[in-house]
């Protein structure tokens, strides 16, 4: 059930995903790319998820699941929020995106994966930790620098978007964010059936907002398409 669950959110985030695209491709506003490409990961996220669960962990496996949600997807959402903040530097919020997606291959590709941890969990239906299949490993080490620094920039640009332009809907979107953020302390305290609830909770709840926002605004016009959110 928590893998057809983990199935739907990649759904969900695929549909939002190409929503942005959309509107990226008829406005060419950049916040709509980077965070369309943080849906796109959120979606092979959810389905490496789903596969662990369904069939069981590998090193390839947790090593998608760990790079496209715990490693890059937040930063590309951050790097979306600041498109919003400060649009005249776009330039240096894709380079800001290249590298830290550059920090994050690297991490993954210079890992080793605990082979005990994956089968341990594996054989539980349950979610490895990353603690204990990457203790040590760079990829674990990039975690707290790019997560957190993404998370605050997020909810902190959402928030002020929300009161300056007096547009509460778009406070459901830092509230998705931190719904799905509540899956890391589900894992670490042995709920792991809850992760797949946050997970495709959360994206629906930003997704919601996404659209609150938009209709509210009524239909985009190229003067308007860059206070979207």
């Amino acid at each position: 059930m928590t893998g057809l669950l983990a199935l739907a959110g990649a759904l969900i985030a695929g549909a939002f995903a190409m929503r942005l695209r959309r509107q990226f491709r008829q406005r060419r506003r950049h916040h709509a790319l980077a965070w369309s490409l943080s849906l796109d990961l959120y979606a092979i996220g959810m389905v490496a998820l789903a596969i662990g669960l369904l069939l069981g962990w590998s090193a390839p496996v947790y090593g998608v699941y760990w790079f496209t949600g715990a490693l890059l997807n937040v930063p590309l959402l951050a790097v979306g929020e600041l498109h919003l903040l400060a649009p005249g530097r776009v330039r240096w919020w894709w380079v800001l995106a290249a590298g830290a997606t550059l920090w994050a291959v690297i991490a993954i590709a210079v890992s080793q994966f605990d082979a005990g941890a994956l089968a341990a969990a594996s054989s539980d239906g349950g979610i490895p930790l990353g603690a204990d299949v990457l203790a040590g490993e760079p990829a674990y080490g990039a975690l707290q620098p790019l997560t957190l620094t993404g998370t605050v920039i997020v909810l902190a640009g959402t928030v002020w978007s929300a009161v300056r332009r007096r547009r509460p809907a778009v406070l459901l979107i830092a509230l998705g964010v931190m719904v799905a953020a509540s899956s890391s302390a589900f894992v670490r305290n042995d709920f792991d059936a809850l992760v797949p609830v946050a997970l495709t909770g959360g994206v629906a709840i930003m997704y919601a907002g996404f659209g609150a926002t938009v209709a509210r605004r009524g239909p985009l016009t190229p003067a308007t398409s860059d206070r979207t959110t």
